[in-house]
């Protein structure tokens, strides 16, 4: 985790630098500028593809031949790729729109297809990989089977080791939607509601200031600061919470009925049935959340008296505090699903998190451009509005984020 630790703390410099320049003829759009940064992150710790941050007010290079560019128009266009195949969006009479999102899969395509190809390389030599997670995935299998799709495998009933060509792709995008968009959208969310929550922001500034002593970023060492950063953590738990990226998780029974504990009910869920469970309406109820509705990152730390000897965190009045982290009832809080196959990303998504939220605050204080003839509480009941105009595609997302502008202040 300390790769993800500085590719996040690198790439939110770089954001954060393109949103301080006063020289800037237009506002970026905080929500795209969160997605290229998570997707930044991803690309470079996960496939070994480091990227400049690039904002959203700089002009689009049109490129669709980088592996992040190709990736990031796939992603945006991920429902109607899976209805369309590639080939069908490169016909002659198909707008051009769709035209450039087939060359896109195409070129993502060709990117996974040679890096399978340097990974099974190194793996027939006998080398060491590349460490990204093409290697993990080649690497933790028996055989890679690169035909397994064509005709003469077709021919042969020999059952194939691991996975196929194809699942190894699957496997991938699944990776890279999931582990991007997620964390993109915590992120937008967390900057909104931050910046008509000053209070918030003062909060969490005063753990970064007591924890972290250098402003350099590259200096930050990830096994000593994110322990420590819980206030940091606390935003990103209770953004989850309160706007979770998919509002309900497909589970099923297996061929034995399960039984429900429901209060004071046992409900039996027969065989092979679907069940599924609401993550908003779960981790909203009043009777696991006091204030429900309320984002309030505080709820989620928990502070005692200290000694010298806790290795305490002194508070604005001088007193020595213990904080942790508050550990909700089992399954009233489940953002990256729960038991045995959650969300093998969490760690990744945390990190990531805590390392662009305490670079952003360290010497910034954000807050929301006002319209013309608007005080804060307008500005915050049009915020919190943006925030609760949501669609689903695929992943909860605003429908019009770009509606509203940030700035950014050095204290």
């Amino acid at each position: 985790m300390t790769f993800v630790w500085k590719e996040s703390l690198k790439q939110a410099e770089g954001m954060l630098q393109s949103w301080t320049k006063t020289a800037e003829s237009s506002t970026p759009s905080f929500a795209k500028d969160t997605r290229t940064l998570s997707l930044n992150v991803l690309a470079a710790t996960g496939f070994r593809r480091s990227y400049e941050f690039r904002s959203s007010s700089q002009p689009e290079s049109g490129e669709l031949e980088t592996y992040r560019d190709a990736l990031q128009t796939v992603l945006d266009n991920s429902i109607l790729l899976m209805l369309v195949p590639f080939r069908l969006l490169r016909l002659p009479f198909v707008p051009k729109a769709w035209a450039r999102i087939g060359i896109a899969g195409e070129s993502f395509k060709r990117h996974m297809v040679d890096m399978l190809r340097q990974e099974t390389s190194l793996k027939e030599k006998g080398e060491k990989g590349t460490g990204s997670l093409m290697t993990s995935l080649v690497r933790a299998l028996d055989t890679y089977q690169e035909g397994v799709s064509s005709s003469q495998d077709h021919r042969d009933h020999t059952p194939a080791k691991g996975l196929t060509a194809e699942e190894i792709f699957g496997n991938i995008f699944v990776i890279n939607f999931a582990g991007h968009d997620t964390t993109a959208n915590a992120l937008a969310f967390s900057m909104l509601l931050l910046a008509v929550h000053p209070e918030v922001q003062s909060w969490v500034a005063e753990e970064i200031q007591e924890v972290i002593n250098s402003d350099k970023c590259e200096a930050w060492d990830y096994k000593l600061l994110f322990p420590k950063l819980l206030r940091c953590r606390a935003v990103m738990l209770e953004t989850l919470r309160v706007y979770p990226p998919i509002l309900a998780l497909a589970k099923w029974t297996n061929r034995y009925p399960q039984e429900l504990r429901v209060g004071e009910r046992t409900i039996a869920i027969p065989p092979n049935t679907g069940v599924m469970p609401s993550l908003l309406a779960i981790q909203t109820h009043p009777t696991y959340w006091q204030d429900p509705l309320l984002w309030k990152p505080s709820r989620w730390i928990s502070s005692t008296s200290a000694t010298a000897s806790d290795n305490p965190q002194i508070d604005s009045n001088g007193q020595a505090r213990q904080e942790t982290l508050l550990v909700p009832a089992q399954s009233t809080f489940f953002p990256w699903s729960d038991g045995p196959q959650n969300c093998p990303g969490t760690k990744f998504a945390q990190v990531e998190f805590v390392a662009v939220l305490a670079c952003l605050l360290q010497n910034h204080r954000v807050h929301v451009t006002r319209e013309p003839g608007e005080d804060f509480q307008q500005a915050k009941k049009r915020v919190l509005a943006t925030t609760e105009d949501c669609d689903l595609q695929l992943l909860l997302r605003m429908r019009n984020a770009d509606s509203v502008h940030l700035e950014w202040d050095r204290v």
